[in-house]
Formats: C-alpha cells, sequence, structure tokens
C-alpha cells in the first residue's frame, strides 16, 4: 500500500497576519481619501444652484440654436445631405461647417464636443435631430435616422 504524504500545515504568522489587514485598511483609505475631494451633488444628481443658474441661459440660447438649425437644414436639401454624409463617414468638421450655416456662431462651437450618431431604425433615415447640452462640457449632438442610435 501507498503511504499519502501529509504535508504539514504551518499556520500564518501572527505578524504576517497584521501586516496584511494594516496594508488591505491602507488601500481602502487610499481609495476612498479622494471621494471627499470630489464637489457636493443635490439630490437627482444635480449640481448646486450657484453654478446651475449662470449656464441656464446659454444652455437656452443653444438648445433654441439647435432647433432652429434642425428646420433650417430639415429646409435645404444640400445641406441635409451633407450632414447626413458627414454623419455616415463621422466628419465632425464638415458638420461643424453646416452647422456654422445654419445658426449657430463660432463661439457657440468653440470648444463644444460635437457628437455623430447614425440610427438603426429603418424608414426614417432622412430625419436629422440635433439637440445641445451647455458648460461641461458643451456638446452638440446630431441624430440621423430612427429611434435605435448607434453611437
Amino acid at each position: 500500500m501507498l503511504k499519502r504524504e501529509r504535508r504539514n500545515s504551518i499556520p500564518p504568522r501572527p505578524a504576517c497576519f497584521i501586516a496584511k489587514v494594516i496594508c488591505a485598511l491602507a488601500t481602502v483609505v487610499g481609495l476612498v481619501a479622494p471621494l471627499g475631494t470630489l464637489p457636493a451633488q443635490v439630490a437627482g444628481g444635480e449640481q448646486p444652484a450657484a453654478s446651475a443658474t449662470a449656464s441656464k441661459p446659454e444652455t437656452a440660447s443653444l438648445q433654441e440654436k439647435a432647433a432652429q438649425a434642425q428646420t433650417r437644414i430639415h429646409d435645404n436639401a444640400d445641406d441635409r445631405g451633407q450632414l447626413m454624409r458627414a454623419i455616415k463617414l463621422n466628419e465632425a468638421g464638415v458638420a461643424r461647417e453646416v452647422l456654422l450655416r445654419n445658426g449657430f456662431t463660432a463661439q457657440d462651437l468653440a470648444g463644444a464636443k460635437i457628437v455623430l450618431r447614425s440610427g438603426g431604425g429603418k424608414g426614417t433615415e432622412n430625419e436629422i435631430e440635433i439637440s445641445a447640452t451647455c458648460c461641461d462640457p458643451k456638446e452638440i449632438t446630431i441624430r440621423r435616422g430612427g429611434e435605435n442610435y448607434i453611437k
């Protein structure tokens, strides 16, 4: 018969266990401490009123310009076609030019991120929707097509 070898199980040293606990606590404190420096948020994820009130007029202005540009582009077949191609080829520079011709100013688009999304649905390929959000970061989203958007 074969004898099974016995492995000697050596209990962990108390000093080693204490060192591991201390390292784990230091890691947790290191991960949690930076959270205290984040800006405070109001219930619902909104920023405090001081920063929100400063950007409301600019946000409303951008959204109004987006709606006007959307109407103008819808009525102009050349601009609509150029914007459709820009979305398809993901050319933000071309989209920026079309927006400048249709109501946005260079100041409106300065520092703005232009997001181009193509639609995943069928039947509404010729529809374009333009929306704008303001101030950290300023973002203009142009969507083409149905409700199922592909980023």
